[in-house]
Parts: structure tokens; sequence; C-alpha cells
């Protein structure tokens, strides 16, 4: 992370000067965010702080109209040292930053502030072409997307799915001071994936577009056989290709990729390029091709717990990384969950080395690697026991303490059969109130549920919080990503 290791020092140096060069509405805007009373309930915390210092920082004093631009003025040896990091940041042609922070430590919070500091730099006019009100937010899938939402629009009902404008994150004093200056002026339309399509009218003023990065599919080279043989194109305009349509009548655009180690990548498995960095660089070619001298600014920032290429050995980290706020500080800075492990010497006489973590198979068929899932094993269900037993102590303690909180289990399981089977597994055990887990209280979830199963599973996880919703166990599997 040669960046974030440069930028540190720097920052730091600029930040210790009282943010030198910054532009008034700027420095406004930082003195109410970092300078607050000592009774004020609401404020950043350290680490998202310096984030959002180190993303002005870059565009505010060092002024760079590139990645290689980044590079050249802060580490340019790294350049030099590394070919391979050479010919990638060269293959990027804007301003591009990542943002390296613990999942937890308030990643959507600097995002919202990262907006909010472009959107009043652009509405008065400060240092013309150097800030935008229109934005586009990427997200990897449905809850992202949803939770992205309700900091955008406010937090919905679980049980009605009606939002509560007054619930959003923009309305916290925390982000803009009150008043005809700020608050007041803070007008921003709110687009979900459906609202934008080949007949949309583009929003005059400032908007953000939240979408997920599934919809930038593109026109592929090759047609169908049946078009090939029927001359007739039986596929609609493809997302990504209105999506550019919609993009490209604006000069200017901020993006915000929240989770950005979903869409990154160098080569797909074939060679070609990964169809986040297709849209990406049409995005970028069409819109400097459209709008001339009046152009920019076109800037991405990445938010990412993991933002790396490839596991193991051959891990490789973005090369935009510009700051770098890791699990073990964010758990030493109590922002994030903390990990307690729970140990079990022997079950039935066996010892714990000798058990098999993973579900019992019988014998591979000729030409298979493994065979059909049998039962789940007795390491499996001794895990399930260690895990049902916390929740039911946590659910006997919260209540003794008078505690209106509701503990959950989630279970990940290697497998949708795995899923089933621990579905099966628990409706034969009992709870602390000798209740049988059942339906009500236990719930499989995966992606190979069909759409109705699905939604109507998301609509339930969503209610796991309430207290008097019965749901308590959630079992899922997730299919492995590439890069698993």
């Amino acid at each position: 992370m040669y960046l974030a290791k440069a930028l540190e020092p720097e920052v730091q140096a600029w930040v210790d000067q009282g943010w030198a060069g910054v532009t008034d509405t700027t420095l406004e805007l930082f003195n109410y965010w970092f300078n607050r009373d000592e009774e004020t309930t609401e404020r950043f915390y350290a680490c998202q702080r310096r984030a959002i210092e180190t993303i002005v920082y870059c565009c505010e004093i060092l002024q760079v109209r590139t990645l290689k631009d980044l590079f050249e003025r802060v580490i340019p040896e790294a350049l030099y040292e590394h070919l391979p990091l050479k010919q990638e940041v060269e293959s990027i042609l804007f301003p591009k930053y990542a943002l390296k922070m613990a999942t937890g430590s308030g990643k959507t919070w600097v995002l919202a502030a990262l907006l909010i500091w472009q959107y009043f730099n652009r509405i008065n006019n400060e240092k013309p072409g150097n800030y935008s009100y229109r934005f586009l937010v990427v997200t990897p899938g449905h809850e992202v997307l949803n939770r992205l939402l309700d900091s955008f629009k406010g937090k919905r009902d679980p049980k009605t799915g009606i939002r509560f404008p007054e619930t959003s994150d923009y309305k916290r004093a925390l982000f803009m001071p009150e008043g005809v200056n700020w608050r007041e002026r803070f007008h921003l339309e709110i687009l979900e994936p459906t609202d934008v399509q080949s007949n949309t009218t583009p929003p005059d003023g400032p908007f953000v577009f939240i979408t997920n990065w599934q919809q930038f599919r593109l026109k592929t080279s090759t047609q169908n056989l049946w078009a090939q043989y029927t001359g007739e194109d039986v596929e609609e305009m493809p997302r990504g290709e209105i999506i550019l349509d919609f993009l490209s009548q604006y000069p200017d655009l901020i993006i915000m990729n929240d989770e950005a180690h979903h869409v990154h990548g160098k080569k797909g498995a074939t060679g070609e390029e990964l169809v986040w960095r297709q849209f990406m660089n049409l995005l970028y070619e069409r819109l400097r091709a459209s709008h001339g001298d009046n152009f920019g600014p076109f800037l991405q920032i990445d938010y990412s717990a993991t933002p790396f290429y490839g596991s193991g050995k051959k891990k490789e980290y973005f090369p935009h990384i510009v700051y770098d706020y890791d699990l073990v500080s964010a758990m030493q800075d109590m922002l994030v969950k903390q990990l307690f492990l729970e140990e079990r010497q022997s079950i039935g006489g066996e010892a714990l080395e000798d058990l098999d973590f993973r579900a019992e198979r019988y014998a591979p068929e000729a030409g298979h690697r493994r065979g059909e899932i049998k039962a789940l094993s007795a390491g499996q269900k001794l895990l399930l026991d260690i895990g049902r037993f916390k929740l039911e102590q946590l659910s006997r303690e919260f209540k003794q303490k008078g505690l209106n909180k509701k503990p959950v289990m989630m279970v990940l399981c290697e497998d949708t059969r795995v899923a089933d089977l621990t579905k099966e597994h628990f409706a034969t055990l009992c709870d602390e109130n000798g209740n049988y887990y059942d339906d009500n209280q236990v719930m499989v979830i995966h992606s190979d549920l069909k759409d109705k199963k699905l939604e109507e599973a998301r609509n339930r996880l969503d209610k796991i919080d309430i207290g008097d919703d019965p749901l308590r166990v959630c079992l899922l599997y997730t299919s492995p990503s590439p890069r698993d």
C-alpha cells in the first residue's frame, strides 16, 4: 500500500497546519465536523476523520488529475521499481482513490461526508471544474443497496416497508450546520435502480443514482444463435447501455463504490476486461468526448475492508489505496464487534482433534471428486450445540438484566444441502423455554432459492432484530465468489 504509507505523514503535517490551502467551504465544514464542542453527543471517529482528510488532501492540495499523477507527486520510485504496478496505474486515466477501513468502522458516514463536501463546494462555485453535485453510488448487491438507501432515504419499517425520511443519515446534525447557507440548500434527488430507464427525463439539479454493479452489463460483440439465424435482436438494450446514456448527458460525475472488492479485478478467467472496468472506461471516454472543455471532474472513490485481488500468497492490494485503517486497530479502538472463542475439549469421549467439521458424504461415484452429502458430522453438531447454548445463555441473561436486545444466531453452512440438514437437526431440539426450534424460529436462506422464496427470506431477515419476532436462528449458504 505505497500511497497510504507515503501519504500518512504528509496528511498529518497538513492537518497540524490547520488544513492550509483548502476552500472556504471545506474549511467551514472541517471546523464544524472536527472542532465540535466537548458536549456534542455525535462526532466522527478519528479513523473517519482521517479518511475524509486524506481524500480532501489529494483533491484540493495535491490537485491530481490521474492516478499516475498521484504516484508521481507522492512516491514516484514505486512506479519505476515495480513494472506491473506502473502498467496498472498507467491504465487508469482519472483520479481514483481507495479507503481501506475495517468493516464496522463507519465507511457509510465517510461516504456521506465526502458527498456533502463535494456538493457544497459545487453549489458555492468553489474552483469551478473541481467539484460536482452529481453522484453515482455503486453497491455489490441487494443487502448493501438497501443499507445505503436507508442512509439516504431513511430506515424502513420492517413490517410495512415504509421509509421514515427523518431517520436518514443526512438529517443528522453531525453532517451539516442548520440554516439558510447549509441545510436549507441541501436538495439531492435520490434515484434507485428502477428510476433510470431509457425514457427517464434527466434531473436538472443535484442527484445521486444508487444502483448495484450487476446493472452495468453492456452489449456483447457476438450475436446469439436465434439472432444469427433469424436476424432478430431478441434482447432488450442491456441495463449498462441505458445507464451509460443517462450519465453521459452530464459533464461531471463523482463515483462512490461501496464494498469495492466485489467488482475490482485485472482480468477475468478468459483474459477479458471485467464488466466494471469496461463500464468505467466507456463512461469516462464518452463523457470526455461529449463535453470537451467542460468535462470534469470525473472522480472515483472506493470503500472496502478488503481491497485486494486474489488471496493467500497471490494477494495483491489495490494500487490506489490512500488510507489504511485495519481490523486490529478497529478492535483496539472498540469500533467493531469483539471476537470470543468458545473452546470444548471433547464430546462423547472423543478428542476435539479427532472430529471432522465437514458433512458426512457417500463414497464418490466414478468421475466425481466428492460424494453426495449424507448427514451432519459429529463435529458440525458440536459446533451447533456450542452456538445454541450460547444463544440460550445470552437470551436468559438479557432478560434477567432487562436489556431490550435480542441475540440471534447465524450459521454459515458449507453447502445448500448442509443448510437444509441443519434446519432438520434444529427441529429435533428444544429451546430454553421448552419450545421446539420450528419454522418460526429457524430460517434457511441461500442463493439457490427461487426468486419469490429468496425475497420472502430477505424480508424475514429484515425483521430479525425486532424483539417480538420469533426468528432467532438463520442458516446461510453463499456461493463462493471467484476470489474465494
